[in-house]
């Protein structure tokens, strides 16, 4: 069955989010629905994927709990990491199969709107309101008086470590409004870090996660712009995603880049370790899940729980197939089902984004205990969905009596690292060896004064 754009339209969109796989002549890309009707699908790809690989007709495979849905497709539109296709030579059996997960499947929609909804609402009280919008004007009055003055006490700070990060445009617009942006510099800077043996600032380029993600000049160009702005630099920390983006430029990542690996798989094996203290049944605590496990930490990641915890189950949706493997003596499970969340109260998230996990959240058990490091962090109402849930969550930081960021990161205090950060520092007072293995670098790192701390999300957003 054939559709045309008149019926198209006249199709129900159903905001479901499932895993799925598109082929073409040349190409395998993974990604997930962002809604679904009988007549096409807006599909998000996953890991800033370029869609201009995908030829503009192909083979579709949705991955349901009660079997795949196979359909040719055509391309309607493309836009940075999602893409829009008509399904072409629909059966009538598919489309019962579609209808049935309409009226089966949890919807996305309908976890927002839960969100929303008075029950989970999280309470904010007018003060809060109000410390927090004095938060922000402060914030952005600090950053504008930096950045004017900059070239003047560039020279006095002498930043031998630069925290190299981005932001949505909803992140950017909590430090300048619309107007800066089309006058400030390509490199603005955000905050100054006072460590133990380093001194550095926090930098943002003025192009946001979404254009980084979709046009590697842009890349290119940011870190080209952060070496020549700071050519005495020891150390250049990129955060979050910044890593792949750089990777998918051609950009290699060596000294003095730092992409934080080391540091991200410090932070989250001392916080495992610690919400596994939470549980009071000692069964509960041999079993541990990782949102993101196909990711480029999480995989490494695996490798270190595997260690300490008998049954490590990797959640992702680039997992194409269940299986299961054993390593270091502990059984792992690398599967794209949320259900396998039942089996744990133990939760790592490493998405891309907080908000990704919204999806998981009904599989989750009561009485979990959740640990975060995401940029962007999980959301407020995606906090009180979990909440309502009954789960424990926590944000991972890392934290040292002698480090300061003035003023501090969105949702971080101001002794708190992110662990992308953690290795920049460390290298920069212990050198290139302490990368000689995972071990090494922890040990290192605890000498220098650092520690994993869990701490409360703080309401920035």
């Amino acid at each position: 069955m054939k559709t045309n754009r008149k019926d198209e339209r006249l199709n129900d969109r159903h905001s479901i989010n499932l895993p799925l796989i598109l082929e073409s002549e040349n190409s395998r890309i993974v990604g997930r629905s962002k809604n679904l009707s009988v007549g096409g699908a807006s599909i998000s790809l996953v890991d800033s994927v370029n869609s201009e690989k995908l030829e503009d007709h192909g083979l579709i495979t949705i991955r349901t709990k009660t079997g795949n849905i196979k359909a040719q497709y055509e391309i309607t539109y493309r836009k940075e990491n999602v893409i829009g296709i008509r399904f072409q030579k629909v059966t009538a059996v598919e489309i019962d199969a579609l209808n049935h997960i309409f009226t089966t499947t949890p919807k996305d929609e309908e976890y927002q709107q839960a969100a929303n909804d008075n029950k989970i609402k999280p309470k904010v009280s007018p003060l809060a309101k109000i410390k927090r919008q004095l938060w922000i004007v402060l914030r952005m009055t600090g950053f504008l008086t930096v950045n004017l003055c900059w070239p003047f006490i560039k020279r006095a700070v002498d930043p031998k470590v630069i925290f190299a990060v981005y932001g949505t445009r909803g992140d950017q617009r909590a430090y300048f409004p619309d107007w800066f942006r089309k006058v400030c510099p390509p490199i603005v800077v955000a905050a100054y870090i006072k460590g133990a043996s380093s001194r550095g600032v926090m930098v943002s380029s003025v192009y946001s996660e979404e254009e980084l993600a979709s046009d590697s000049t842009l890349v290119r160009k940011y870190i080209a712009d952060l070496q020549k702005a700071f050519p005495n630099a020891n150390r250049f920390a990129l955060v979050g995603r910044l890593p792949g983006f750089s990777m998918k430029a051609g950009i290699d990542i060596a000294p003095p880049l730092v992409d934080g690996a080391y540091g991200t798989r410090f932070a989250m094996y001392e916080s495992a370790m610690q919400i596994a203290s939470k549980l009071n049944n000692d069964s509960e605590r041999n079993s541990i899940a990782i949102l993101g496990g196909a990711g480029r930490i999480g995989a490494s990641l695996i490798e270190d729980l595997s260690h300490s915890f008998q049954s490590v189950i990797a959640i992702d949706p680039r997992y194409t197939e269940e299986k299961t493997s054993i390593i270091n003596g502990s059984k792992v499970l690398y599967t794209k089902r949320g259900e396998r969340l039942r089996d744990t109260k133990l939760v790592l998230v490493l998405t891309a984004r907080g908000n990704d996990i919204i999806p998981m959240i009904s599989h989750m058990n009561p009485g979990t205990v959740l640990a975060d490091d995401t940029h962007p962090c999980i959301k407020r109402p995606t906090r009180a969905l979990l909440n309502n849930q009954e789960v424990d969550i926590w944000k991972t930081v890392v934290t040292c009596d002698r480090y300061n960021m003035y003023p501090r990161m969105p949702n971080f205090h101001n002794n708190n690292i992110p662990g992308c950060l953690l290795e920049a520092l460390v290298l920069n007072t212990k050198g290139d060896q302490a990368l000689s293995s995972p071990q090494t670098f922890f040990d290192e790192a605890k000498k220098c004064g650092y520690k994993t701390l869990l701490i409360r999300h703080p309401n920035d957003s």
